[in-house]
């Protein structure tokens, strides 16, 4: 990224800092400015920094964008009308990261949960605000990421999740962010933030997705905290515009025999990379991550993953799948640690990668540091195309090429797919993976 394009980052953030200070509590104020300072400090990341060697981040630069506050319009309303899921879970709706209250559901009606934007969460005294200062910025730390340092010197709105210990909520939580990328280059960049009471069970669904067709840029992150035996599913769709950025990132700790499980979501983006990264901070917990990116024309989809386990007697399964048609480049680089107390260490990582065409391209690094000697790891990454057996197979019972290709690309991907929890977004997802399947392109977006 230019020099230029870096300034305008550190201008704008300046800015937003002097125009909030007086009203910001002294840590919000400081976190902001140590965002600031960390940014200045690292820059933006180029191909030369081991963790972005296959991604490059310049085209951003491209664009001057800008926080945009706007008003909801029609097209919007249909959108979450479309989106939203079924039930009376709470609702927050966000357009291009602003939240808006008219089209959300703060109040699901369960005893033990509260959810509130964390917009009118910083504003407000006592409790609240002090246990979002315990919090906030505590495993997301802007001196090892540039893009978390941008979202603290920004850090403004987003969604503050929180359950009393017992508390078994029955219906999903959904934050859907909403961008419109018509006739402006907006700049979104949310916070969420989860702390899950011991022995508490929450399913949390954020719908990344383009309103309009058009360029936008979302940098955002997620901080969740689990209790002891407290189990949490997060399911993220990334579906913005083939021509929008999106760098999102999820931070979190694991309490004792606790069960985390990520299920991503990643069809969107011109250039789209997504970050999990969970520490196990006690013995017997579970984490599990499922991911499934799908690219073509000239898409760029990284992924980049990180479980520590720093604990002993913890289990991890990760499985993360591409398909890549056209040009489009998909990256994984997916990290296991396992330090040295952790014993009875139990994990498992997998990357698989199916391409569709001659120039589309994948990038597979799975990696384990063992520093335990009474573990069970294992890894591994493909990379290949279309069993022609099994193409053969279908194309002589009369089944059209396309089609053929069709129906084993989807098979590879439902593996994942079927692993999300809700029925209503499994639809969803099925509807927009069917978008961009071999035989499909004249419904491309």
């Amino acid at each position: 990224m230019t020099q230029a394009g870096l300034q305008h980052y550190l201008d704008l953030a300046e800015r937003f800092q002097a125009e909030r200070a007086a009203s910001a509590p002294g840590w919000l104020r400081t976190l902001r400015q140590e965002g600031i300072a960390q940014l200045a400090r690292q820059g933006f990341p180029t191909s030369k920094h081991e963790n972005w060697k296959y991604t490059n981040v310049a085209p951003i630069s491209g664009h001057a964008f800008t926080p945009v506050r706007t008003v909801h319009e029609a097209g919007v309303e249909a959108a979450v009308a479309r989106l939203s899921l079924p039930g009376t879970g709470p609702r927050l709706v966000f357009v291009d990261g602003w939240f808006v209250r008219e089209l959300s559901r703060l109040d699901g009606g369960i005893a033990g949960l509260t959810v509130h934007s964390l917009r009118d969460a910083l504003v407000k005294d006592g409790e609240l605000l002090e246990t979002l200062e315990s919090v906030v910025g505590r495993r997301a730390r802007a001196d090892v990421h540039p893009f978390v340092a941008l979202n603290a010197a920004l850090l403004e709105e987003g969604a503050l999740i929180r359950l009393a210990p017992g508390t078994v909520c029955s219906e999903p939580v959904q934050l859907l962010f909403l961008a419109r990328g018509d006739n402006h280059v907006a700049l979104a960049s949310p916070r969420v933030v989860v702390l899950a009471g011991d022995r508490s069970e929450l399913t949390l669904v954020e719908s990344y997705v383009g309103a309009t067709p058009g360029v936008s840029f979302t940098n955002t992150v997620t901080e969740v905290v689990l209790g002891a035996g407290a189990r949490v599913t997060h399911v993220k769709l990334q579906a913005e515009s083939e021509t929008a950025f999106h760098i999102g990132s999820l931070h979190v700790e694991q309490g004792r025999d606790s069960h985390f499980a990520s299920h991503l979501i990643s069809l969107g983006g011109a250039l789209a990379r997504n970050e999990v990264s969970s520490t196990f901070a006690a013995e017997g917990g579970e984490c599990i991550l499922n991911g499934l990116y799908v690219g073509h024309g000239s898409q760029h989809l990284d992924h980049w993953t990180n479980l520590d386990h720093a604990q002993p007697r913890c289990t991890s399964r990760e499985l993360y799948k591409g398909v890549l048609d056209d040009k489009a480049r998909g990256t994984f680089h997916g990290k296991v640690l396992v330090r040295p107390d952790a014993q009875q260490t139990d994990s498992r990582q997998s990357n698989r990668n199916l391409l569709l065409s001659e120039w589309a391209m994948a990038d597979a690094r799975p990696q384990l540091e063992i520093l335990a000697d009474d573990v069970k790891c294992a890894h591994g990454a493909t990379v290949g195309r279309l069993d022609e057996q099994a193409l053969f197979y279908l194309r002589s019972r009369g089944i059209p090429h396309a089609e053929a290709e069709r129906l084993l690309t989807h098979a590879f991907a439902s593996e994942v797919v079927g692993a999300v929890p809700l029925a209503t977004l499994r639809d969803q997802v099925e509807e927009l993976l069917g978008r961009k399947l071999p035989g499909a392109k004249e419904g491309r977006a």
